[in-house]
């Protein structure tokens, strides 16, 4: 965290503001950029969640600050803090924190799709929510007011102790008709820009073998269109957003998504907003859905072709090379300018000829006269999922293949490196030691190098190479039942 920012500079809209006095104090802590923490909408609904009861003032940190958004409180001034866990690199960050501002007394919760495998978490925090918000964290908050009653902590489904026995079930609501707010706080500072975010459902139809999403947000739920409609139109009529972003797994299989895409429209003639769809399928794409967007100032499309098309294949996304190219020409002719490709490397059975296939494939798709830009990071095993039991390929070979991809690709390639994909493999599939090794190495580097982590890992016994080729011998998550 740097000393940064109040919420006036932030150009928050409805931002909470509650007198502190009397008030038990929560710090939700994103650890990342405020762009990241502000565009994710799981961090929004806790946020508004918890703020209704009277009881609980919740304030918001991000790194960009050591001191809240709300009233430039420190850390130390809460009674709970609650982090939001995302992507497993940040349990560094999570790390860095609490030794900085020497939270040790301080009680700790931790939750999000990351905490599927809570081992890692063990001597970092004190509780581990497994589960979606709506479900449980307001039980848990009751608790926690009452004088943190372990016993009745004990009895809650989704949450997780490490005096915890026996199997833990995630927890979550169904159907989806839980609380999502109209009124939720936001700023341009976000990656949609000033927009509301509604999921539109949760879970995911498909069986991508690779993916933890599936998993951690099963089973597949939709919410009501009643529902959607009512919190779009108070949204944006009475609240003003200058955008709706519509987030699913895949927008495309909502049940009611003509209707959905009828209603907007009408609501559209009464006031003026974009429509954002975050990520589409290629294989189900709606030209309805997509003339949508473009009507409504949207250019930019994000597609997952995921690798060559029988690797495609052999991982769950059985759709040809031939499907995504029709697709892509679709978009073009309903008038999408931009394309953004995710790909992987590193799966299990590549070949450089599969690595050729992708360059071939981004190539033809820019011959199109799109705005290309391509994303690709290496395939980690992640646990809950089929492929949890694959190898990390070797990093020098990751390093080649990367190279190869950006010396055919050039400056329209992003990626977030190898270091960030041997983090997730050691975190992700790790156990007690790995959250040993995190604690020590924060102690010595804001971002520790992969070297300076192998030679803790050496100091204490652990042999992290093996971590993360294969992750922990005990496979400790499957003490986590999901759905």
């Amino acid at each position: 965290m740097t000393r940064g920012l109040r919420s006036i500079d932030y150009e928050e809209r409805f931002t909470i503001r509650k007198r502190v006095r009397g008030k038990f104090r929560i710090a939700l802590v994103y650890p990342s950029s405020y762009k990241v923490a502000i565009s994710n909408l799981g961090f929004r609904i806790i946020y508004h969640l918890l703020n209704l009861d009277d009881r609980l003032y919740c304030e918001r940190f991000t790194l960009d600050s050591e001191r809240s958004i709300e009233t430039g409180s420190r850390l130390r001034d809460f009674d709970l803090i609650l982090f939001c866990y995302q992507y497993e690199p940040d349990l560094f960050e999570v790390a860095r924190i609490i030794l900085r501002f020497r939270l040790f007394d301080k009680p700790k919760l931790i939750g999000g799709p990351c905490a599927c495998n809570p081992f890692p978490l063990k001597g970092i925090v004190d509780y581990v929510y497994l589960g979606e918000a709506e479900a449980g964290l307001r039980e848990f908050m009751d608790a926690v007011i009452q004088g943190f009653d372990e016993e009745c902590i004990a009895r809650m489904g989704g949450v997780f102790s490490f005096d915890s026995v026996g199997r833990i079930r995630r927890v979550y609501p169904e159907p989806l008709n839980s609380f999502l707010p109209a009124f939720q706080v936001s700023s341009r500072l976000s990656v949609f820009g000033d927009a509301l975010l509604v999921d539109v459902s949760r879970g995911c139809r498909w069986a991508c073998k690779f993916c933890l999403g599936r998993s951690v947000y099963a089973p597949y739920r939709e919410r009501s269109l009643d529902q959607l409609i009512r919190v779009i139109e108070d949204g944006v009529l009475k609240g003003g957003y200058e955008a709706a972003a519509l987030v699913a797994s895949d927008l495309n299989s909502y049940s009611r998504l003509g209707e959905l895409i009828e209603l907007l429209r009408r609501l559209r003639k009464v006031r003026r907003f974009r429509i954002i769809a975050p990520s589409l399928r290629a294989d189900t794409l709606s030209e309805d859905l997509i003339s949508l967007l473009v009507e409504s100032g949207e250019r930019t499309v994000t597609l997952a072709p995921e690798s060559s098309e029988e690797l495609r294949f052999r991982i769950g996304k059985p759709f040809t090379d031939e499907t995504l190219l029709k697709a892509c020409k679709r978009l073009k002719d309903l008038g999408i300018k931009r394309l953004k490709l995710y790909f992987m490397f590193g799966l299990p059975g590549e070949t450089m000829r599969d690595l050729e296939s992708i360059v071939n494939l981004v190539k033809r798709i820019a011959e199109m006269r799109f705005l290309v830009r391509v994303s690709a990071n290496p395939f980690v095993p992640k646990p809950h999922t089929p492929m949890e039991n694959a190898e990390l390929q070797d990093l020098e070979e990751l390093r080649r293949k990367l190279r190869f991809l950006r010396r055919m690709l050039g400056g329209i390639l992003t990626t977030d490196g190898i270091r960030q994909a041997y983090l997730q493999a050691i975190i992700g599939r790790g156990d007690e030691a790995i959250g040993r090794l995190i604690m020590e190495a924060a102690k010595q580097s804001d971002k520790p190098s992969i070297s300076l982590l192998k030679r803790k890992a050496r100091q204490l016994g652990i042999n992290l190479d093996e971590y993360a080729k294969h992750g922990s011998e005990e496979k400790p998550w499957k003490r986590i039942t999901l759905s």
